[in-house]
């Protein structure tokens, strides 16, 4: 049986009656609107749970009724509060603590920014409109902000500033970009660097290669201008896959003895609150430290032992330290071996590499590795063509028409 509720959420308190009117009893109770739960009734007697601050009330309705009432289990914070009374100390600790989060709410302690736009750009609109970390909350220029935003990022169709508590929220919705339009400009197919031709396939243009020939950057391979063999000139957009082969060396070195920077020097930590979707900083400043590496574990927070609703966030800032890492010639080896494959999924990870040699040079201070690859890929660019008054130019022995 429950009546109104408040009170509940701080702790109850069971009971246990005897004798007397115990139904009248509680009917009393609740038309009173006291909440009574977990109602037990028996021949003998009646059990139940309310909360602390009712209890006297259900007493005295007892004691109205002619039942004999007894107390049973209490808990919840309304109690454990209580064993500590008497240490004004923490009360008045609690009691600072609150006016420095009211303190806090009266400043721009964050700025949070959504939505895939620069930051950079947004951060100096708000800065424009005095809307910075550190400002009043009160007099925010937040309707400013949104017309400048939506004058200023390229695209914006939707944006909208806002303030709750210290923290300023900017979220920002671009407009659906434009598609690309295929231009229908005639275009050539040239290299795009030095190779032989291995294989081609022509969807639009004339080749003027062979397979097996070479050609340098800039060399002309399909032609978007070419005869058509009933004395008409056309013109279009060359379109071609043109795979070449070409050699490429790379050389990498490993030093016996090495500086590094390790993260195990001095720690500098920040505290956070946090209630829901708010983050209240729990220090004066920024949270930053230079040559450091960044941490963060988030615990609930727990008062005499019992959880609560709010979390703390503890942000470390790891220090370097510079330590000096000697390697063998064998572990210099290992680490060249790992730079040329870092190296090969970095920049050759478009190209299939046909084979390569390393080749190992052993030096007073470390060890040096050349390698020598032969790599295949698309050397195709394509490049627009321009027309002028002049005649137009055909590649040499162009008679044919353009596969397709």
């Amino acid at each position: 049986m429950r009546g109104n509720k408040s009170g509940l959420y701080f702790g109850s308190v069971e009971f246990s009656g005897v004798g007397g009117y115990r139904e009248k009893m509680l009917s009393e109770l609740l038309e009173s609107g006291i909440s009574v739960r977990n109602v037990r009734m028996s021949e003998v007697g009646i059990t139940g749970e309310v909360s602390p601050f009712d209890y006297f009330r259900v007493a005295s309705a007892a004691r109205k009724n002619g039942v004999e009432i007894r107390a049973g289990k209490r808990r919840g914070l309304y109690f454990m509060l209580s064993k500590y009374r008497t240490r004004a100390g923490l009360y008045v600790g609690l009691l600072v603590f609150i006016m420095s989060l009211s303190v806090w709410q009266t400043r721009v302690r964050d700025i949070s920014i959504t939505g895939d736009v620069s930051k950079t750009q947004v951060m100096e609109i708000l800065e424009s409109c005095g809307i910075r970390e550190g400002a009043a909350v009160a007099g925010l220029q937040v309707s400013m902000a949104e017309h400048r935003i939506m004058l200023e990022v390229d695209n914006c169709s939707w944006v909208d500033v806002s303030c709750e508590g210290f923290r300023v929220n900017v979220q920002i919705k671009k407009g659906t970009e434009p598609p690309e339009i295929e231009s229908d400009q005639p275009r050539n197919i040239v290299a795009a660097r030095p190779a032989m031709i291995v294989s081609q396939t022509v969807r639009n243009g004339a080749s003027v290669v062979g397979t097996g020939s070479g050609v340098n950057t800039g060399d002309l391979l399909v032609s978007g201008v070419f005869p058509d063999g009933g004395g008409h000139i056309l013109t279009v957009r060359a379109d071609a896959e043109m795979i070449g082969e070409w050699e490429e060396s790379t050389e990498f070195f490993v030093p016996y003895s090495e500086i590094i920077n390790v993260p195990d020097g001095a720690k500098k930590t920040f505290k956070y609150l946090i209630y829901r979707d708010d983050v209240y900083p729990l220090f004066i400043g920024r949270a930053f430290a230079e040559n450091s590496v960044y941490s963060e574990e988030t615990s609930p927070l727990k008062i005499f032992g019992a959880e609560t609703p709010f979390f703390i966030r503890t942000g470390t800032f790891t220090a370097y330290t510079q330590k000096t890492l000697q390697r063998s010639p064998e572990a210099a080896a290992a680490e060249l071996t790992k730079q040329r494959e870092t190296y090969e999924a970095n920049f050759y990870d478009k190209y299939d590499i046909i084979s390569y040699e390393e080749k190992f040079f052993p030096e007073d201070d470390g060890v040096r590795l050349i390698v020598d690859y032969v790599l295949q890929g698309d050397i195709a660019r394509p490049v627009d063509i321009e027309f002028d008054n002049t005649e137009i130019p055909l590649p040499e022995g162009s008679e044919s028409q353009p596969e397709s």
